[in-house]
């Protein structure tokens, strides 16, 4: 029987139309490798078999895929709580309708206060106004099926914090505007770039990662943000601490799985380590090689390295470049930035 994996990653595409410096897939600048159609249903009918509770739609943009919402409504009508994160770039009326059957959750990218920001942040001019239309063909969807008694999806903004992006005049005034132009708006969600892919490299650490200290103290920020805005959407900041690698903590047997756009399944998410292709071969011989990396005293050693976010990124460098398969070794040597690998 099928080993049963209760969270799943699926980035369906690695085609994005923005540019962003802190990218975890380097979307955008690579092979889209997104699956036709029928293959991708394979996809879904393994992690059916393997009876998720949780899939999260990312890329890229996920939305830039034909297929992308076929796939999120079968799942959805499973039960299976499905999520789609998108920069809005491709979403229209047609499409933020047709979400509300097929999603439990939509949350739009914006990662900056003003056009200024969040379009030097994403790397293309007009991403601000592109997301922030999407939001607002989402925001009719939900009281259109408001008014009709109909169920909808949860919608919200993601906001990554990057040095630019973190400024608290700038969030306090992202915060207003988001809630008068979105009064029915679930949630706003800031939280910190995790280092990974190029948000790990030495350039983005140097300009964009936030430190540890910077990060607690934002979550004092969100908190009084939050309580002049009671009323209004949940607002968090994500404490990036909880997904620090910590010392002695176990990460074998948290059952999360992230899958790359031709199937590839990561070891880990976040690290570029592949264990096989669900299209290949089942879950039950490759959720046993995802447990052994992760417990591999070579991971574990590096994992327990880590006390910043620096160190982490540091971390995350070494593995990549160690366990990387020959096509993203090749790909991240061309970014120039060359790391010291421990034998």
């Amino acid at each position: 029987m099928t080993v049963k994996i209760s969270k799943f990653i699926w980035d369906i595409t690695y085609s994005c139309p923005l540019r962003c410096g802190h990218c975890y897939s380097e979307s955008g600048r690579r092979s889209a490798r997104t699956l036709d159609r029928a293959t991708a249903m394979r996809v879904v009918d393994v992690m059916l078999a393997a009876q998720a509770k949780n899939v999260m739609f990312s890329g890229g943009e996920p939305m830039s895929v034909r297929w992308a919402v076929e796939a999120m409504k079968r799942l959805h009508d499973a039960g299976i709580e499905v999520t789609v994160f998108t920069t809005g770039w491709s979403i229209q009326d047609r499409m933020a309708a047709a979400l509300a059957d097929a999603v439990s959750g939509v949350a739009v990218s914006i990662d900056g206060a003003d056009a200024d920001i969040h379009d030097a942040v994403r790397g293309r001019a007009g991403a601000f106004e592109r997301g922030m239309r999407a939001l607002d063909a989402l925001h009719r969807v939900k009281d259109e099926r408001r008014a009709a008694g109909q169920t909808c999806f949860t919608l919200g903004i993601d906001y990554t914090l990057t040095r630019p992006g973190a400024k608290e005049a700038d969030l306090e005034r992202f915060v207003e505007a988001a809630i008068e132009r979105f009064p029915r708006l679930d949630f706003i969600r800031f939280g910190a770039v995790v280092p990974s892919g190029l948000g790990a490299e030495r350039e983005f650490e140097t300009t964009g990662l936030l430190t540890i200290e910077e990060l607690v103290d934002l979550i004092d920020v969100g908190r009084r943000i939050a309580a002049r805005h009671e009323n209004g959407p949940k607002i968090t900041v994500t404490d990036v601490r909880y997904f620090l690698p910590r010392p002695g903590a176990s990460l074998v047997d948290l059952d999360i799985l992230q899958i790359e756009p031709d199937g590839a399944l990561r070891a880990f998410p976040i690290y570029e380590a592949k264990v096989g292709n669900v299209l290949h071969e089942p879950l039950d011989v490759l959720w046993p090689r995802a447990q052994a990396w992760r417990s591999d005293p070579f991971v574990a050693e590096q994992m327990e390295t880590v006390r910043t976010m620096s160190d982490w990124a540091n971390t995350t460098r070494i593995l990549d470049r160690r366990y990387g398969s020959p096509d993203d070794q090749e790909r991240i040597a061309r970014r120039g930035l060359g790391v010291q690998v421990p034998a």
